[in-house]
């Protein structure tokens, strides 16, 4: 570089700024207390910058009118957001599933407040850190950020148009996929504590003199946290797969913008 910053190079970084800035801003782990607000604001100036350098991105802004700059932000925005709903889904899937073991369980009076998902269990506090844990212990945080790079190479910054009506499709195709894999983490799970239900029920029924409420609150939160302890590892390996559907889909997604 000769150090002179012209008007398209100043156009295409604030088209990367849009994208990156909508994809990680809307992103669970991003859009946490956890990651402080500068070091988020640090993070997403810098990898503008080294993108819009890397790929010398540009935008002719001398050629665009009011409304074309109003548009291509847009786009860029909407493109950034849309990869950021997967990953809201797809952590979705967690932290539903977690839910649903703690209704079973009856650790939902337990709950805690959480800035991106509102009022939530403690159970499902945990099951997000861990999806976090395994999302940055395997590597797939840095096919994250290649998904994002290359994403200007398949969706061109500064084309105020773009066909959206395929990319519709998909993400409520990935809607509907968040209770079907939840209900599938969470059924190991549910399944034993259903069949404790099922024998207090029969206790019930056959020796009434025994308080079946005393005894099966406590009961229930022990034979959960016992199934939670022995399905960990699964619940590890189930977790991975989920992060390479959610990467494999983030692929999928830039296919789709791109045509």
């Amino acid at each position: 570089m000769n150090g002179i910053v012209t008007p398209s190079q100043l156009g295409g970084f604030f088209a990367v700024l849009s994208r990156i800035g909508a994809f990680f801003m809307a992103f669970p782990f991003i859009n946490t207390p956890m990651v402080p607000m500068n070091v988020r604001i640090f993070l997403l100036v810098s990898l503008s910058f080294f993108v819009s350098l890397l790929l010398n991105v540009q935008v002719p802004l001398e050629h665009y009118t009011l409304a074309d700059l109003f548009f291509m932000v847009m786009k860029e925005i909407f493109v950034g957001l849309s990869f950021a709903l997967v990953a809201a889904v797809f952590v979705g899937v967690v932290s539903y599933a977690a839910e649903l073991i703690s209704y079973s369980m009856g650790l939902t009076v337990a709950n805690m407040f959480d800035p991106t998902f509102g009022v939530i269990s403690v159970l499902d506090r945990l099951y997000i850190l861990i999806f976090y844990l395994v999302f940055f212990v395997t590597g797939s945080y840095r096919l994250l950020i290649g998904a994002a790079v290359a994403s200007f190479k398949v969706i061109p910054a500064g084309v105020p148009s773009l066909s959206v009506d395929r990319v519709f499709q998909f993400l409520i195709l990935k809607g509907g996929v968040l209770f079907s894999l939840a209900f599938k983490l969470a059924f190991p799970i549910m399944l034993t504590l259903f069949v404790t239900n099922l024998a207090l029920a029969l206790i019930n029924r056959l020796i009434p003199q025994i308080n079946v409420f005393i005894v099966g609150l406590p009961l229930q939160i022990f034979i959960g946290l016992f199934a939670l302890i022995v399905a960990f590892s699964a619940v590890i390996y189930a977790m991975v797969s989920l992060v390479d559907m959610f990467v494999t889909n983030i692929f999928s997604l830039i296919k789709l913008f791109g045509g």
